[in-house]
């Protein structure tokens, strides 16, 4: 499912002291089932647009369609701004108000969005709730979103044992397979995550990036905002930088992290394989950087390059 950002802004307190542009002209387009990762640093906007992909934030200005979804804010802007509104103008405007609230709690369905801190999104007594609730929320029956829930909890690895337990005594990774299994059970087109891995330890990171994987190859289009360079390289199949609410780079990852001057500037921080398998090559090891996406890879490369040169 096609997402589409078009002339999109965003600004925060806007007409306050404070106010401050979050997204400044994003043009954009998702392809259906892509694996993308959001990169920048700490207020450069990715999670201001992640948040606009399922009307959890309305643009300032622009345009989000999500297939035939369709948020257009160009005459709410136009009006606010003392532009000229002719009586179409204002008919039409009456109706998308009418349809709005509709039209995003049906897209919320589509496009799931789990936050960084899970334990925001989690707040029944037992996980089985907690995971039923949103189907429950859509017009499924109980029996159904029991079953919702229950081959999602399966899905990210939480089996019967942990139904009737209290989601707010789990560990950090398990809260948020917690959260991320109360999305998978609206079977969304598009899952969403900002910042998946902050907080996990390496074999944390390892089991929920393998179940965003497993997600992806089902078909699920995935979108993940992250400082992980290191998941970035090994997961991802695009790679959009945001710097100060613009696009300023949108590539693959392989190609981002060969481009050193760009890394240098925009104080990115290259995956850690990459980094050494960069100073390997440096130093006349003639490793291809394309077959490097982490230290698995990156040995199998060593060890094809010492056998070539034993021949």
């Amino acid at each position: 499912m096609p997402i589409t950002l078009k002339n999109v802004n965003h600004i925060y307190d806007e007409g306050l002291p404070t106010q401050r542009m979050a997204l400044s002209d994003i043009n954009l387009i998702f392809e259906d089932h892509c694996f993308t990762a959001l990169i920048g640093e700490t207020g450069s906007g990715k999670s201001t647009l992640i948040q606009h992909l399922n009307g959890l934030l309305l643009p300032t200005s622009g345009i989000v369609s999500v297939n035939d979804y369709v948020i257009d804010m160009t005459l709410e802007y136009k009006k606010k701004h003392g532009q000229e509104t002719n009586v179409v103008d204002k008919r039409k405007m009456a109706k998308k108000h009418r349809k709005k609230l509709k039209e995003i709690k049906s897209l919320r369905k589509r496009v799931g969005l789990v936050f960084q801190f899970p334990e925001y999104q989690i707040f029944e007594e037992t996980v089985i709730k907690d995971v039923s609730y949103g189907p429950k929320n859509f017009g499924a029956t109980p029996d159904q979103a029991l079953q919702s829930a229950k081959r999602a909890l399966s899905l990210v690895g939480l089996d019967k044992s942990y139904y009737e337990r209290s989601p707010f005594e789990l560990s950090g990774g398990e809260k948020r397979r917690v959260a991320i299994a109360g999305i998978i059970a609206l079977n969304p087109d598009v899952l969403v995550l900002d910042e998946p891995t902050v907080g996990l330890d390496a074999a944390g990171e390892e089991m929920l990036m393998n179940l965003l994987t497993d997600i992806y190859k089902n078909g699920t289009s995935i979108i993940i905002a992250t400082h992980n360079m290191d998941v970035v390289l090994k997961y991802a199949n695009r790679a959009i930088v945001l710097d100060q609410g613009k696009i300023i780079k949108d590539t693959t990852p392989l190609i981002l992290f060969q481009n050193h001057d760009f890394i240098k500037q925009s104080s990115l921080l290259p995956p850690k394989v990459f980094s050494f398998a960069l100073s390997l090559k440096s130093k006349g090891f003639n490793i291809d950087l394309a077959r490097i996406k982490d230290t698995e890879t990156l040995a199998k490369e060593i060890m094809r390059v010492k056998n070539e040169a034993q021949k």
